[in-house]
């Protein structure tokens, strides 16, 4: 369960929170992707009526929305309980276990936290028998990242009685009726942050660029300074792909085996082919052959085609007419 923020001031700006993107994505789809690993045989993301654009993003996915009032935004109680009152009976179990009987909170401005830490949470969670689980990023509890697992018949009771908006404060409120609190230390101590204002969205940017690029890495793509080489997450690179300082790779572009990225490109949904070598070129919806060579300076606008085996030369433009 996903219990979506919305705009705020934090932010400085129209746009929803989990809709601010990192590496290509908005932030709730990174949240999204993590909480689907562990296959939930219900998902509810929370949102305010006035905030459709969520639930528009999240169309299409195994996701159903559930709703608060507008002047409860920052209620993560009442968004749980929200989420709590779509679900019968038989929609609460975790697939992990049918004999399982728990409920993952999980904020949708926590877009580092991987599906891998969450399904070692839950087998934690499950063999200590806590009554509930809250993820940190140390042992003490001191930093903890409002993920947290808690048996189902005890969290309705729990969040009715709590004196705040913040879901965390269910702890407190366990512990008072003899109930044990469990601490689960994520992996990598990144994964607990959370997304309140732009710095801390650039903060994590920078580390899931890292991530990206050390995949990439890791999978046959040369990159002569990964600290200046930006990826977005929905790229495709193949082997022996080389990349140069100052690239950038946006949306849904590939690039062919053995093609040399170099210095200053800026390429967005475009597909290179194999064997080619690009240099201070930027493209859009474009398309590149196999063996081109375009560049310096080129531009390649929307609906551009180079044919297999071009080479352009300095200051080339292309566009749809020039195909």
């Amino acid at each position: 369960m996903v219990v979506a923020t919305v705009s705020d001031a934090r932010m400085r700006s129209e746009l929803a929170r989990p809709l601010h993107r990192l590496c290509g994505r908005p932030m709730v789809r990174h949240v999204v992707d993590a909480v689907l690993m562990i296959g939930p045989r219900r998902f509810v993301a929370v949102v305010t009526p006035d905030d459709q654009a969520v639930a528009k993003e999240l169309g299409g996915m195994p996701v159903d929305v559930g709703f608060v009032p507008s002047e409860m935004r920052q209620d993560s109680c009442a968004a749980v309980l929200a989420a709590l009152a779509t679900w019968t009976d038989d929609d609460l179990e975790l697939d992990l276990d049918p004999d399982e009987d728990d409920v993952l909170v999980v904020p949708a401005n926590v877009p580092l936290l991987s599906g891998e830490t969450l399904r070692a949470m839950h087998r934690a969670h499950r063999r200590s028998d806590a009554s509930a689980t809250v993820l940190s990023a140390d042992a003490d509890g001191e930093v903890e990242s409002g993920v947290w697992l808690v048996r189902r018949s005890l969290l309705a009771p729990a969040l009715r009685r709590v004196d705040s908006s913040d879901v965390a404060a269910i702890g407190a409120v366990l512990r008072e009726t003899g109930h044990d609190i469990d601490v689960f230390v994520a992996p990598f101590p990144e994964e607990t942050w959370e997304v309140r204002d732009r710095a801390d969205l650039a903060r994590v940017e920078a580390r899931l660029r890292r991530r990206i690029n050390s995949r990439w890495l890791h999978r046959g793509v040369s990159m002569m300074d990964p600290q200046r080489t930006y990826i977005d997450s929905t790229v495709e690179l193949h082997s022996d792909v080389s990349l140069y300082p100052g690239v950038v790779l946006e949306g849904a572009t590939t690039i062919g085996s053995g093609t040399e990225i170099g210095p200053g490109c800026r390429l967005v949904d475009t597909r290179v082919g194999a064997h080619c070598r690009l240099d201070r070129t930027s493209g859009e919806l474009a398309t590149v052959g196999d063996h081109s060579r375009v560049g310096p300076y080129a531009v390649l606008e929307p609906g551009s085609e180079i044919p297999a085996a071009t080479v352009t030369g300095p200051f080339y433009t292309a566009g749809p007419d020039t195909n």
